[in-house]
């Protein structure tokens, strides 16, 4: 008997209509991301969970696989994919559906942005303390399956910590709720932290709840400048002292000269945060460091200009490890960054002085397409610090040549894990470590 072929996504467009009454169209993958390839692909829109629901049915019943994602912004993280039958945008499904500001609690749809989540929040004077080095238009459920940290993982921890309870549609048509939307629950195996970082590998998720914090009734940060030797010894004396930064990276950009900046931020009231200032101009003028302090607005966009930085560069390494050997090896990583980008200028690092995770994001130069390692000397350098490195972001033929070796247990629990919750292989097939 003669295999079936796949229908064609135009035909699959056609049926997917006829089944569900959801508008689909056949578009080339690159339009979704400019990175995937320019084979076409079935582009459905799902306003609601039902319409989850409504399109993994269809797949499950015609054998199609199915790519969840948001705006498409973190497409070009992970290891480079087959294009998937049907791809499924949940931007639409960007509400807020529950808010308890007494209780520091609120429950969105995956589609939601985080500057259309924070507008909502700031009206109550709420936050939620996570600010990962993500494009504006990047959608909470995207940020959640690639797992991405930021700075305030520091004080506040990342979103594995602050998320707590998700709603998942899993391939075979069940509805799941892990966790509970309360901030006190122990109860159980904690399943939330299960699908984030899992590239929509798993399920897909249409609902998250996430612990929130008071915005800050003060916003300063410390800029102190220095090489990198001075620098690590700065932060080493705040890391023992009773400071309570909420953030902490050395950064270096072209504008830095040979210094680098350790940027220190305080969340807390103007008097605490004014004590911390004196405590760090203490230690800086003990260390012959020049220091800058910005305030409120200022303070933020010097923030936000980071984390633009480095989410625009079309390759970003992450490097992880302890902040003393990870910060050591800061210069040899512009150098190595240097000898890769294009213009030289586009080297961004921010490497946390408490997190113990850097990025390195810079333009390629062409030259280093054609490399059997394209990153080899980032690569060498991360392997000489006993640094582990994961190519976050970067076009799919430099991905394809660095991917990570997983350990055989670790791979071996992926696939029981992956066998478990897809056992076809439905969802998201090949973004995940190890062709999963």
């Amino acid at each position: 008997m003669p295999l079936q072929s796949k229908p064609l996504p135009a035909e699959t467009a056609d049926a997917l209509y006829q089944a569900t009454g959801l508008r689909a169209r056949a578009v080339p993958m690159c339009t979704v991301h400019p990175g995937e390839s320019s084979k076409d692909t079935c582009a459905v829109e799902a306003e609601s969970e039902a319409d989850v629901i409504a399109v993994l049915a269809y797949a499950r019943e015609r054998g199609l696989t199915v790519l969840p994602y948001g705006s498409g912004r973190h497409l070009a993280y992970g290891p480079p994919a087959e294009v998937p039958d049907i791809a499924l945008t949940l931007r639409p499904m960007n509400r807020v559906t529950s808010f308890s500001p007494g209780d520091l609690v609120v429950s969105a749809e995956p589609g939601i942005t985080l500057a259309e989540l924070a507008a909502v929040l700031s009206e109550k004077g709420l936050m939620l303390p996570y600010d990962p080095p993500a494009p504006a238009d990047a959608t909470l459920g995207g940020l959640l399956s690639a797992g991405l940290s930021g700075p305030r993982r520091a004080l506040y921890g990342s979103l594995r910590d602050l998320a707590i309870s998700l709603r998942v549609a899993l391939a075979d048509g069940r509805v799941i709720r892990t966790g509970a939307k309360v901030v006190k629950n122990v109860a159980g195996y904690d399943m939330t932290k299960l699908f984030i970082g899992a590239c929509g590998t798993l399920g897909v998720v249409t609902e998250i709840t996430l612990k929130l914090r008071p915005l800050p009734m003060h916003r300063e940060t410390v800029l102190v400048r220095g090489s990198a030797a001075s620098l690590a010894e700065l932060r080493s004396r705040i890391a023992q002292s009773t400071l309570v930064p909420s953030r902490l990276e050395m950064v270096w950009g072209a504008d830095s000269g040979t210094d680098f900046v350790l940027a220190v931020d305080c969340d807390e009231p103007k008097r605490s945060a004014k004590a911390q200032t004196d405590a760090i101009r203490a230690m800086s003028r003990d260390l012959g460091l020049a220091m800058d302090v910005v305030e409120g607005e200022d303070a933020d966009a010097w923030w936000a200009d980071l984390a633009q930085r480095l989410a625009e560069r079309r390759i970003c390494i992450r490097l992880q490890g302890p902040p003393t050997s990870l910060l050591a090896a800061m210069p040899r990583a512009v150098e190595g960054a240097s000898a890769l980008a294009e213009p030289a200028e586009s080297v961004t690092i921010s490497a946390g002085g408490l997190t113990g995770v850097a990025r390195v994001a810079f333009h390629p130069a062409r030259a280093i397409f054609d490399r059997p390692a394209p990153l080899g000397a980032l690569a060498d350098l991360a392997a000489g610090a006993s640094l582990d490195m994961v190519v976050e972001r970067a076009p799919a033929e430099v991905r394809a040549k660095h991917q990570p070796t997983l350990a055989p247990a670790a791979l071996a629990l992926m696939q029981r894990l992956k066998q478990t919750f897809d056992p076809d292989h439905r969802l998201s097939p090949g973004r995940f470590w190890g062709g999963m």
